[in-house]
């Protein structure tokens, strides 16, 4: 739930389950690449490190694993999703797909009025270079996103959740990268909306999707270039590992090896 302030930040509310408090904090150290792509972590670990306890982790995990953002392995512990081509790919066919259910259902009179004032605030912070406006834009965007989300109900609100979470870690990992991509704009989308003018909220839509697809696409290839290059290898080395391994790995935005 939106507090009824725009620059007030949703509090948790005073019950919430051991559970629910793990799994919204692990999600938010995924989402931020606090724990890095590719990377393995342990159940004792992460307990340890965020204050949690380890059931409430395990379970978390496994509902983090249901969303695409860990997976278990034996003996291994559980890795964190990596970022890389196949991920965008995925990101940019579900945003296209799922998205415009956003803009199928007329704005009742309540949520014109909250995203009137979400619109209001981001007009005042977007754009501006320090970091605590970023900081703060970035979050009424997606509250204003997330806001638009909630009237689709059902299993769409979840998904677009669980798609937009995993959109933020893609573009923190090309920021971690060096490849800034920029920043979610769905101001035109609101205005549409707002005015009730459906062909205009799907064509902003539709635009801020290619400037996402175009910005990953930059985003990727100049990270390529910012990550550790391998060495040069003589053509009889070459010949040699490839007839042990006929595929060379390919690297991941975290410039770790996939396997």
């Amino acid at each position: 739930m939106l507090d009824q302030s725009p620059f007030s930040l949703p509090k948790p509310p005073a019950a919430e389950s051991d559970i629910a408090f793990a799994g919204r904090r692990l999600r938010q150290a995924l989402v931020r690449c606090e724990l890095a792509p590719g990377t393995y972590v342990h159940e004792g670990d992460l307990a340890q490190r965020f204050g949690l306890g380890r059931a409430a982790v395990r379970v978390a995990l496994t509902e983090l694993a249901g969303a695409g953002f860990v997976a278990r392995h034996a003996r291994q512990g559980w890795r964190v999703a990596t970022v890389d081509g196949a991920l965008a790919s995925a990101i940019v066919e579900a945003r296209l797909r799922i998205e415009p259910t956003l803009v199928e259902t007329p704005l009742d009179e309540r949520s014109t009025a909250l995203l009137g004032s979400l619109r209001g605030a981001i007009d005042a912070v977007i754009g501006r270079d320090d970091p605590s406006a970023r900081t703060m834009a970035q979050q009424l965007c997606r509250q204003a996103l997330d806001l638009l989300a909630q009237r689709t109900g059902g299993f769409i609100a979840v998904w677009l959740r669980d798609l937009w979470d995993h959109t933020e870690r893609l573009a923190r990992a090309l920021e971690l990268a060096g490849a800034t991509p920029p920043a979610t704009d769905p101001r035109p989308l609101l205005d549409a909306l707002l005015r009730g003018d459906r062909a205009a909220a799907l064509l902003a839509l539709q635009h801020e999707q290619k400037r996402f697809i175009d910005a990953v696409a930059h985003g990727f290839l100049a990270a390529a270039r910012l990550l550790p290059q391998d060495q040069p290898v003589s053509v009889r080395s070459r010949r040699a590992r490839r007839s042990t391994n006929d595929r060379k790995p390919s690297t991941t935005i975290s410039g770790e090896k996939s396997r």
